[in-house]
């Protein structure tokens, strides 16, 4: 079955995720698929506005560490990356305004997929998370876009570092999500973000677009070139890589130590 699935309606293309039960984890495969999908979407006239979605209980659970460590040959893992980089980038560059409806979990590498869009709409119960510490990983991949667009330093500092899940009215005063709606006034407040957009003049929102995005533009890409050295280089680490695959067969990486305090931390 095809990963992403394209419906236009009513100069809308909805864009669907079709792997949301298993978390629509990504590999260099889906991800030339999505970019494949994103720029047909971007080229048809009959399009004006594209929304991003899942099928399931969840959007997109970021790369499948699986097929990536079996497939751990630098060139794969720097295609993959790469190729990532350049569908989010390809997003903040198209002319045309993408929105990101988030239902249920999010995480690593499809929370800067998320973050990309330039509307994200969440379910009320949705959430966000960035663990790669706890695989000895970084996001480095995500930080750029979080950086440049969604978030202050020392706030994505604090949800990298702690890996910490947040739930969605957290995400959107990080600046992560800007709608968050409880799942029976979801349709109604998406068609109603929708309509406005479509009153909008298409030029000027594709000019909206090249403003903003000319001034991040050359910095992103820059970051995303040593977000895929930093990756790689973490990945080829015998202790990251011996760490996730043990967390792949239910293990746990052996950094991992118990916090028992013998006082009070709070006086």
């Amino acid at each position: 079955m095809a990963f992403v699935k394209t419906r236009i309606d009513s100069s809308l293309a909805l864009l669907t995720l079709t792997d949301g039960r298993e978390g629509n984890r990504l590999n260099l495969e889906r991800l030339e698929e999505l970019s494949s999908s994103m720029d047909a979407a971007f080229d048809d006239k009959n399009v004006r506005v594209v929304l991003l979605r899942s099928n399931g209980p969840a959007f997109c659970l970021g790369m499948d560490l699986e097929r990536l460590m079996a497939n751990q040959a630098e060139k794969h893992l720097e295609e993959a990356v790469s190729l990532y980089s350049s569908l989010l980038i390809g997003i903040i560059e198209a002319p045309k305004p993408v929105i990101a409806l988030v239902q249920g979990d999010v995480k690593a590498g499809g929370v800067g997929l998320a973050a990309a869009c330039d509307i994200v709409v969440t379910a009320d119960d949705a959430s966000f998370e960035l663990p790669e510490v706890f695989l000895g990983l970084i996001p480095a991949n995500v930080l750029p876009f979080l950086l440049l667009l969604r978030m202050t330093p020392s706030k994505a500092r604090y949800v990298t570092l702690t890996g910490k899940k947040l739930q969605a009215e957290e995400a959107r005063l990080c600046g992560l999500a800007d709608e968050v709606f409880p799942r029976q006034d979801l349709e109604k407040e998406l068609k109603s973000i929708i309509k406005r957009l479509m009153r909008a003049s298409p030029q000027a929102l594709a000019r909206i677009k090249r403003f903003t995005g000319e001034m991040i533009s050359e910095m992103l890409r820059k970051k995303c070139g040593e977000a895929r050295k930093e990756l790689i280089e973490l990945v080829n680490d015998e202790k990251v890589a011996a760490a996730i695959k043990s967390f792949l067969n239910g293990g746990t990486p052996p950094w991992f130590v118990k916090f028992r305090p013998e006082k009070s931390l709070v006086e």
